[in-house]
């Protein structure tokens, strides 16, 4: 018999303690129905808790008692934005409540983008991540909706007060929590308690039961809130780095980083370096204290939000979305700048297309949309005709000459304006803008109902040529007269506008009445026709001089702000014909087109067609129809009078050595309240008004009596508008091909010139 070993020992011990002092069930028979009550309870237990998180959800109710609705996420019921864009794609306005949501379609998000969240939020999501640790092939299997070893580290991380450990809501906890803040206002508030977590985790696991993985991540990307106004995977690009994913933008590695670490705290974690503003150097010490104690708090927090990004990267490194070289390009260092040119917030409303925008809001709010369609549910996709280039470059200069007009005067008394371009052949509206900052005033002058002065002696010369047969070298009187006005006793003397080198009284060509812009001869003129041949005219070219609205050729309305009815209009008298009743710029514009049309009415067209958020269509208007309304003669004879006014009539400075050709009239009102120029050639059609709000005498800008040297110059369209023009079309035609007049009408206006005198 050999002799025992250590092992042996021990088994011997440990079998002698067992039957001495443990081996109790065989001297007490009842102790095994205590055990095999206590498994049974725990089986019964286990099952119970089972059921109750992965099947039971009777419990499962909002705030006010009604069972939570699962089946929403299949419906899509998010709240959405609508966008308005120009005719490029770019997006140049939004209408929506706050904040901004664009929901996108998961085959729309790009792969590496979605690796970024899963990786910094819930790693086992992907069961195909590229590469695993050790522990995974414990994790793993135990991960559905909820992750046990998430929950774990995030027990540790409060224990040991390791934040870096802590936080254990994987993408489906987190989205619950989005998706159903709405109605639960213990997720709202998030407020920490194991109901709040246990609820949440209940929510998770049955969203896992009933919607596959890519419904889920889309839902989560599309409700997460990334700062500045800016909800959802779609938005945030946009705002942050200009880029937009559903036009197929791409994004760097490093952009990625930053969006997913703005999930955890879009406050905290914003990249943008927000300088304080320094303070003057009069300021005191308290002061400059504050602002240094400040910059230092902003510094550290752009340092931390950089660490956060960083720290994506290398969850994406670890879980083998990224390679080493990948990784090492994208960090950020730490010798970078804190204020990077590429990094800064683009807005979202842009004050450069706001008065368009809000033309398009009032043509769907008049045409049966809600605001809540437009602004919170809807979500349409509103494709206009906007031209985003040329109401860059308008926009621009425009601002620039009001900031030159306003030089040396008050808040209280700026000037203001507005303007609008028009495509000829189609009819559609390419820019406009009804003030110098829609962020200021949302009031669009565009629609204001002023007087468009000599601006409307077109319409009664067309009226002379197309009714009366008028040519340019008739006779017509430039002779004072007086006339009962319209007030008892008073008697309207009207006058010409004071000149340096005046046209002579007495009999003076048809032509030189227009392109000298002649009050009395053009007067005389209407007296020796109907003014309601006048009236009717611009009535078939689209200048029905109703408040608030656009009327078509037929009189039919194509625009109407909300609230207006028709009312008003153009007034059968006298003064009419030299502009005395008021119209809007949008309806004048588009009725200069006609002379460039060869005499065929367009009704404008701002929307191309409105779609819904997946794309499907709404609505697309017909093509409009010409009409003719003008014989094609006595639009060529306009353009020749027009041609004349840019070279020796009242826009011959302002249009002098111009490389785009141009055909346009000036327009001067009463006092003058208001100064106009209407130009155009086969291509565009602009309008451009200046005048107060609240009409009152324009005094010649002080940067005018500057460059001149002369302080008694006139104001004029002419004078003041001109240069504005001027620098927009040179600008425009720098990239759009330029265009020529017919040969024939350049022929004509060389006659013409050759013959008129008083030039």
């Amino acid at each position: 018999m050999g002799t025992k070993g250590p092992q042996d020992a021990v088994l011997a011990f440990f079998r002698s303690k067992l039957k001495k002092d443990y081996w109790v069930i065989k001297r007490r028979p009842w102790l095994k129905y205590v055990f095999l009550a206590l498994g049974l309870f725990i089986a019964v237990g286990a099952y119970g808790a089972y059921y109750y998180v992965y099947r039971y959800s009777g419990d499962l109710k909002d705030d006010q008692g009604r069972p939570l609705d699962f089946s929403k996420l299949a419906r899509s019921d998010f709240k959405k934005a609508s966008y308005v864009y120009a005719d490029d794609g770019e997006i140049v306005g939004r209408f929506f409540g706050q904040p901004v949501l664009d929901p996108i379609k998961i085959a729309e998000v790009p792969e590496l983008l979605k690796d970024a969240f899963i990786a910094a939020e819930d790693r086992r999501f992907n069961e195909n991540r590229p590469k695993r640790l050790w522990m995974d092939s414990i994790c793993d299997p135990l991960y559905g909706g909820v992750d046990p070893c998430a929950i774990l580290r995030a027990g540790l991380g409060n224990i040991t007060r390791d934040h870096r450990l802590s936080g254990a809501s994987g993408i489906r906890q987190q989205f619950v929590r989005l998706w159903y803040g709405g109605e639960l206002a213990e997720f709202r508030t998030r407020q920490h308690s194991i109901k709040r977590k246990v609820k949440e985790a209940r929510l998770a696991i049955q969203i896992s039961r009933k919607y596959r993985k890519d419904e889920i991540l889309e839902g989560f990307l599309n409700l997460i809130y990334f700062g500045h106004g800016a909800q959802g995977v779609l938005e945030a690009p946009r705002r942050y780095f200009g880029k937009d994913l559903r036009r197929g933008d791409k994004l760097t590695l490093r952009e990625i980083a930053i969006l997913a670490s703005l999930n955890k705290s879009p406050t905290l974690y914003d990249p943008i370096f927000h300088k304080p503003a320094k303070p003057s150097e009069t300021a005191g010490s308290e002061t400059q204290h504050e602002y240094e104690s400040a910059l230092a708090h902003e510094m550290a927090r752009v340092l931390g939000a950089r660490d956060r990004s960083n720290w994506v990267l290398g969850r994406m490194l670890e879980d083998g979305y990224i390679s080493r070289s990948e990784y090492q390009k994208a960090l950020f260092k730490e010798d970078e700048p804190l204020d990077l040119p590429d990094l800064n917030v683009r807005p979202l409303k842009n004050p450069g297309f706001g008065y368009g925008d809000r033309l398009v809001k009032e043509m769907l709010l008049g045409s049966g949309h809600s605001e809540d369609e437009l602004s919170a549910s809807g979500g349409l996709r509103i494709h206009t005709t906007i031209d985003a280039a040329i109401q860059r470059i308008a926009t621009n200069e425009f601002e620039k000459h009001l900031i030159l007009v306003n030089q040396e005067k008050e808040p209280d008394d700026h000037i203001e304006g507005a303007f609008v371009i028009i495509e000829v052949k189609t009819g559609k509206i390419l820019a406009l803008s009804g003030g110098h900052n829609f962020d200021e005033s949302q009031y669009n002058r565009v629609m204001a109902s002023r007087s468009p002065g000599s601006a409307f002696k077109p319409f009664t010369y067309a009226a002379a040529m197309e009714y009366f047969g008028k040519g340019f070298f008739d006779p017509i009187c430039n002779c004072p007269f007086s006339m009962r006005g319209s007030s008892p006793g008073k008697r309207w003397v009207p006058k010409n506008f004071r000149e340096d080198n005046p046209v002579p009284y007495g009999n003076i060509p048809f032509a030189t009445g227009l392109i000298r812009s002649v009050n009395l001869a053009t007067l005389n003129l209407a007296r020796s026709m109907d003014i309601r041949s006048v009236v009717k005219l611009a009535n078939d070219m689209g200048v029905w001089g109703n408040p608030g609205m656009v009327r078509d050729s037929d009189g039919n309305v194509w625009f109407k702000r909300p609230g207006y009815e028709i009312k008003g209009g153009l007034v059968p008298l006298l003064p009419t014909a030299i502009g005395a009743s008021d119209v809007n710029l949008l309806e004048l514009a588009n009725a200069y087109t006609v002379f460039f049309r060869d005499g065929a009415y367009i009704r404008p067209t701002l929307i191309n067609e409105i779609d819904t958020t997946n794309g499907d269509l709404m609505y697309r208007p017909e093509p409009p129809a010409p009409k003719r309304v003008l014989s094609k003669e006595t639009t060529q004879k306009m353009v020749v009078l027009m041609r004349a006014v840019t070279k020796i009539g009242t826009a011959k400075v302002s249009m002098r050595g111009i490389e785009q050709q141009m055909a346009c009239k000036t327009g001067t009102s009463n006092g003058p309240t208001d100064l106009m120029l209407i130009c155009g050639n086969p291509d565009l059609v602009m309008a451009i008004r200046i005048g107060y709000d609240k009409p009152k005498p324009i005094e010649l800008p002080v940067y005018m009596k500057k460059i001149s040297g002369a302080g008694n110059l006139q104001v004029s369209g002419g004078w003041v508008v001109g240069p504005l023009f001027r620098k927009i079309v040179d600008q425009i035609y720098t990239t759009r091909p330029k265009v020529e007049f017919d040969p024939m009408t350049e022929e004509e206006l060389q006659a013409l010139d050759n013959r008129l005198p008083y030039k």
